[in-house]
């Protein structure tokens, strides 16, 4: 590790590579250890020969199947973990949100391991003090903060373990999966800390299923699968790539949510709630008919989705997207709100209302799932996900061959 702040870069990685013993034998270990050798043990390689350089204020996206090696990765930028091999310097203070208060002494009150978590962070102890009050106010737990934590709720352990990592002035802040910690209010309240402090020109590296995220808020990513690097680059080519090779696996990426809506279902009372935005409608139809399971023609019918939904008033108004996914579950086609310069309307209650419709529906024949994104203003934090709320049986009257069929015409031009 290395504190120099000159440094062009604020990670560089060389030949980085971490490996396990896997022997079954106590004895064989020890004997591995005290220098006799490598007979008879086996190593679990989980990072091989991984090279990365991180300029300053860069947002680096990690993407990969589960156990491809990102959070060894990530532990190992963090300092939790040391390498078996390679060369590695990180410029700067990390804050990381990897594991949630894994360090909290569970008979300290909170106000106790805010001192003794900032401490580990490298604050010195007259600015915790300055910005002990900040943090507790954040997390917002209320009297618990002078309770032993072990008390705690699992949300107040996130609350308070969050408001300390981002709170510690990071050069670098790792982030795995923890974009959306806590309620919906803490979600959002903790989303706009991290867009702050990458706009602040803190180093983000960003660990997430969410490809949609990860293209949006990440200059750079890299692909790891099986602890090695197989692409890395712009966001939008490497995560094409995956997208690529998911297909030939036959598998997805983890959705952002999934709940299955009838549309029959009354919708609850659209109350809005602080902090929060949700659907309380959503409707798909072909050629005006509702459903779940749609039945189209290719080329001929008209696909619509009905979006209706509430949000805090105090909230700016937020986006729309909808995707379509084929069988395989590969995004076939996506549409978002401010993809297409639409604006949203509102009233004054946070109620909101959009339609999108899909005329002479290009799809080819085949049998599609249909998703729904509420999202903030930027359209990066997720207030509410629903998946394959509604599928559509596409047939077709010929034999073109495909997913969509693009729009074409023949002539007899030179």
């Amino acid at each position: 590790m290395s504190s120099d702040m000159s440094a062009p870069f604020a990670i560089q990685a060389r030949q980085l590579g971490k490996r396990y013993v896997m022997t079954g034998s106590p004895y064989r270990h020890l004997w591995h250890l005290l220098g006799g050798g490598d007979r008879g043990i086996q190593y679990f390689h989980a990072l091989s020969g991984v090279s990365l350089e991180v300029r300053k204020g860069e947002s680096i996206g990690l993407i990969g199947q589960n156990g491809a090696g990102k959070s060894t990765l990530l532990q190992l930028l963090c300092g939790t973990l040391s390498p078996t091999q390679g060369q590695l310097q990180v410029h700067g203070r990390v804050a990381a949100l990897l594991e949630l208060g894994a360090g909290f002494n569970p008979e300290f009150t909170g106000r106790e391991n805010i001192r003794f978590s900032a401490a580990l962070y490298g604050m010195d102890a007259r600015h915790i003090e300055d910005h002990i009050q900040e943090i507790i106010d954040f997390a917002d737990i209320g009297d618990f903060i002078d309770q032993p934590v072990r008390t705690y709720s699992s949300g107040m352990y996130v609350r308070l373990a969050f408001s300390i990592a981002t709170s510690v002035q990071p050069d670098i802040l790792v982030i795995d999966e923890a974009l959306a910690v806590g309620d919906g209010l803490f979600a959002r309240k903790s989303f706009d800390r991290i867009m702050r402090l990458k706009e602040q020109g803190v180093t983000l590296l960003f660990c997430s299923h969410s490809l949609f995220q990860v293209e949006a808020l990440c200059d750079r990513s890299v692909w790891l699968h099986q602890g090695k690097v197989m692409a890395q680059g712009a966001s939008a080519s490497v995560i094409a790539q995956y997208n690529d090779w998911l297909g030939q696996q036959n598998t997805v990426a983890a959705p952002v949510a999934e709940r299955a809506q009838d549309p029959a279902t009354p919708a609850p009372a659209p109350v809005a709630t602080p902090g929060q935005a949700r659907f309380v409608k959503l409707q798909a139809r072909a050629d005006g008919t509702p459903g779940t399971e749609l039945q189209a023609r290719s080329g001929e019918t008209e696909l619509s989705v009905d979006l209706e939904f509430v949000s805090d008033p105090a909230l700016a108004t937020p986006n729309l997207a909808v995707m379509v996914y084929g069988a395989d579950g590969r995004v076939v086609c996506s549409t978002g709100t401010w993809i297409d310069g639409f604006t949203v309307t509102r009233q004054t209650d946070g109620r909101g209302h959009a339609l999108v419709s899909f005329p002479r529906l290009p799809l080819l024949k085949g049998r599609y799932s249909v998703a729904a994104f509420l999202m903030c203003e930027r359209a990066l934090h997720v207030y509410e996900a629903v998946e394959h709320f509604a599928s559509v049986q596409v047939s077709q009257p010929h034999l073109e061959q495909g997913v969509v069929s693009i729009p074409h015409q023949w002539s007899n031009a030179a």
